[in-house]
């Protein structure tokens, strides 16, 4: 999910959805496998196939079986991490 010109918009692999709903909303609603990373985005944990990390500003990830990104902030940098290292060992 993805905020982008005052509109909330769902990227997939194959589209791009509008929504109604706000994202702290979709944080309440959507599994625990997506979380936010930054101010306007949250993301799929599961969907993730690398994370760049910028040392001096926000990382980039990338997504299995696309070519979007999204950056990370700073300050979900490391809950991000500790998400991912969580999911692989269950």
């Amino acid at each position: 999910m993805h905020i982008q010109g005052g509109q909330i918009n769902a990227h997939t692999r194959s589209g791009i959805y509008q929504t109604k709903y706000k994202l702290y909303e979709l944080e309440n609603i959507l599994p625990g496998f997506f979380m936010r990373i930054s101010k306007s985005a949250i993301l799929n944990t599961k969907q993730i196939y690398s994370i760049n990390r910028n040392l001096t500003a926000s990382s980039i990830v990338e997504f299995t079986g696309t070519h979007k990104r999204v950056f990370v902030s700073r300050y979900y940098y490391k809950p991000l991490i500790s998400k991912l290292e969580e999911q692989r060992l269950h």
